[in-house]
């Protein structure tokens, strides 16, 4: 049984049933692109409800998506190269997601996955998976 495993988890792409079976079978969860992606993906950091929220805790948009996958309960590991995006990253500590915004974050639709796992782990010719579809469970 694996004691971790990683996934990309964010408002945008919740992955609620792997969390919940992960969650059941102690399986603890590390969060991959926490903060969405603006390269062709769900860009988070300028979404407005997470705006919204992140001014409101005076608080910068990444650090509320970081906040929000340790608050669900998973690590979290944020992609920057630069330091004080990083430091502001660790900054999430000692404050916390009022409920009614949590849930509001925990609630937004349109759920879509940035990395489909094609440039991933695809070989169209000669691999043991030829597309996406034969390496995720999408729900309809």
């Amino acid at each position: 049984m694996p004691s971790v495993c990683q996934m990309e988890m964010h408002p945008g792409w919740r992955n609620d049933k792997m969390l919940e079976a992960c969650k059941k079978n102690n399986i603890h969860v590390t969060a991959y692109s926490p903060l969405g992606s603006s390269d062709g993906g769900r860009d988070l950091i300028h979404d407005p409800l997470v705006d919204r929220i992140a001014n409101k805790l005076n608080k910068t948009p990444g650090q509320v998506l970081v906040k929000w996958a340790i608050q669900r309960g998973t690590s979290v590991i944020p992609k920057s190269t630069n330091p004080d995006r990083i430091r502001e990253n660790i900054s999430v500590f000692n404050w916390g997601i009022p409920e009614q915004d949590f849930k509001a974050l925990s609630n937004i639709p349109a759920q879509s996955r940035i990395l489909d796992g094609e440039e991933l782990f695809v070989n169209k010719s000669a691999g043991p998976f030829r597309s996406a579809a034969e390496i995720w469970d999408h729900e309809d």
